[in-house]
């Protein structure tokens, strides 16, 4: 089998994980944690149906824990300095 087609990435994830972060980079809070929702539901659901290998398991659990960090800390009053 051809290298380059084991390490395939999936194209619903991928979309989903760039519109998060365009969301995020943009400053759309309540898009981004909808956003952040939606990636889990549809990393669970292509886990559960077989979609995903092993690899792609490990590879976008890794990268959705990279998030939650970041998403746990992303909320309005990040913007609210002093009125």
């Amino acid at each position: 089998m051809f290298a380059f087609l084991k390490n395939k990435k999936n194209e619903a994830l991928e979309t989903k994980l760039q519109t998060l972060q365009m969301n995020f980079e943009n400053n759309y809070k309540d898009a981004a944690k909808l956003n952040y929702e939606e990636y889990w539901k549809l990393f669970e659901s292509l886990k559960t149906s077989g979609k995903l290998s092993d690899k792609q398991i490990a590879y976008y659990q890794e990268r959705g824990e990279q998030l939650k960090d970041r998403m746990n800390n992303f909320h309005h009053q990040n913007n609210v300095k002093s009125f």
